[in-house]
């Protein structure tokens, strides 16, 4: 993990090398998340609204490519019916992340304005975790668990959009990111059981991935 996470400060400290020929840009972005969970055990999951927000640095390779890492807050999470094979059992999850991309970005228009292509690695740290465990039927009742314990604190994973870039620094763009690190550690819960108050069927932690789709909003300063 600590090589990984050694190869995105590279990348970066490499793309600040290539901004000595074309100049740099900074920014904002932000926008709308709809994030669900994927993998092993994502049956009955569904997508969730949130948002993400943060700053960006541009490192322009050429007229066309340029480097971009990227640090946004980001809400993920799932709604899960029937949670773990549980009828009338419902988790609302909520998970807030710092998303750390390092997008390849490709301008199809001249000089880095029009349309655009991006792709790139995306190292992911848990900030806050808000899960609500509803029980249906006759007498409902939720109950709610904030810990982080169960959770991997460092996700790695992969994000991948279009866009279009105007002249005046304004950007539009769809993104998806996905992750190959587990939402989840491995083995027991320890916080699954006592939040539901049921028995051992909810002392295994499920296996699912972050899965987002993000309509984004930014605005660079700067640059040639």
């Amino acid at each position: 993990m600590k090589k990984i996470i050694l190869s995105l400060v590279v990348l970066a400290s490499a793309a600040g090398v290539a901004n000595a020929q074309t100049g740099i840009k900074v920014g904002v972005k932000g926008g709308f998340n709809g994030a669900t969970f994927s993998g092993a055990d994502s049956k009955g999951s569904e997508y969730k609204a949130g948002f993400a927000a943060g700053a960006l640095v541009n490192f322009g390779v050429s007229d066309n490519f340029s480097i971009q890492p990227e640090f946004l807050y980001s809400q993920k999470g799932a709604s899960v019916d029937n949670y773990q094979g549980t009828n009338n059992l419902t988790l609302k999850s909520t998970l807030g992340y710092l998303d750390i991309p390092i997008m390849f970005r490709y301008n199809i228009g001249e000089d880095g304005k029009g349309f655009f292509v991006e792709l790139g690695p995306q190292g992911s740290f848990v900030l806050h975790n808000r899960d609500f465990f509803q029980t249906g039927g006759v007498n409902t009742q939720s109950t709610e668990n904030t810990s982080t314990n169960d959770l991997n604190k460092v996700v790695i994973g992969y994000a991948g959009g279009l866009g279009y870039q105007l002249t005046s620094g304004l950007s539009l763009g769809i993104r998806y990111t996905g992750d190959f690190s587990k939402v989840y550690k491995d083995g027991q819960s320890t916080t699954l059981k006592a939040a539901t108050g049921t028995g051992a069927a909810f002392a295994r932690n499920p296996v699912v991935q972050n899965s987002v789709f993000q309509f984004q909003v930014g605005y660079a300063f700067g640059g040639k």
